[in-house]
């Protein structure tokens, strides 16, 4: 991994690993407060298996623990309620990641921003700039931390997501592809019999559609 991928003044990695174990991991130093934080303590709270180290990491980026694995004054700080929770945590996020919040100063972010900077700032690959920029969010969001956006905007990659979670995306030559959660892509054509109908005949048509699919997953 580049050197250019990690904390200057810290020297420690950006967290890259499960999204999910490390939250975990946090919500679990706010109830307990063990010895020492290292691989045996996460597989006895089956944290994180086989990922126990990047878990480890992230709590040392957030200084949480020293690099003895040892909870440090940050750890005991999350062990509290309410303002002074959050409050304290949102000091332990801008401090860790002081270079994006230096970079934005105060103005609005959106995904793409947060994920370039750590593409282009700390020389991250597309996979582990994904799953940096996917915990720096979430990690916001317990915080309270306004970035301008909820997390659901727009995709960069040309589809868009509907309200119901579907994707639909223009594929060219009349066709659209629409994938619906945990089904296969299903591919509309434009057809001249479709271009003829009118509104309320499109409409009638993809109520019975939507219901068909609804249907078809249930089964």
């Amino acid at each position: 991994m580049s050197e250019a991928s990690k904390n200057v003044d810290q020297g420690l990695t950006l967290p890259y690993g499960p999204t999910k174990g490390m939250m975990q991991a946090l919500q679990l130093m706010r109830k307990s407060t063990p010895a020492k934080v290292d691989g045996s303590f996460l597989r006895l709270n089956k944290i994180a298996p086989g990922n126990e180290y990047k878990v480890i990491g992230a709590l040392r980026f957030l200084g949480i623990i020293d690099e003895d694995g040892k909870p440090t004054d940050n750890s005991r700080l999350l062990k509290t309620k309410g303002a002074p929770f959050t409050s304290a945590l949102q000091d332990i996020i801008r401090t860790a990641y002081k270079d994006l919040f230096h970079r934005f100063d105060g103005s609005k972010y959106s995904h793409d921003d947060i994920y370039n900077h750590f593409v282009t700032e700390h020389y991250l690959g597309t996979e582990m700039a994904a799953k940096t920029t996917r915990f720096f969010i979430q990690l916001c969001q317990l915080a309270e931390i306004d970035l301008g956006f909820n997390g659901n905007e727009k995709p960069s990659n040309g589809s868009i997501k509907s309200p119901n979670g579907s994707r639909k995306q223009d594929l060219g030559h009349g066709q659209i592809q629409t994938v619906m959660p945990n089904q296969f892509p299903l591919i509309l054509a434009l057809t001249p019999e479709m271009a003829a109908m009118d509104t309320d005949q499109l409409a009638q048509f993809f109520k019975k559609l939507k219901t068909a699919l609804a249907k078809a997953n249930e089964d």
